[in-house]
């Protein structure tokens, strides 16, 4: 019985830690638009607001989007679009 609870207990726990195996990767983008001081928590806040982003910063035109694998680069770029700024992907960035 005892062994039998222990293994229960272990499989919960690998369950439970799943979504730490989950691959993320960084992605980074090119904004433009931005002309005043809220603009920058604008846009990160509608960044943040795509399911899977982990963490989102922006500096001067540059956004640095840490996402999980599933997250799709036309999902950020349209998070950007769609809060009234332009986006585009920074390939050279993106494949370093």
């Amino acid at each position: 019985m005892k062994k039998q609870l222990l293994t229960l207990v272990g499989v919960c726990a690998l369950l439970l830690s799943v979504p730490a195996w989950a691959g993320e990767r960084r992605v980074d983008l090119k904004v433009g638009g931005m002309s005043c001081a809220m603009c920058a928590p604008a846009a990160k806040k509608a960044l943040k607001k795509v399911d899977g982003v982990k963490s989102a910063e922006i500096e001067g035109d540059r956004a640095t989007v840490v996402v999980e694998e599933k997250v799709k680069e036309t999902d950020l770029v349209k998070a950007i679009e769609n809060a009234g700024f332009t986006a585009t992907v920074n390939e050279e960035e993106h494949e370093g």
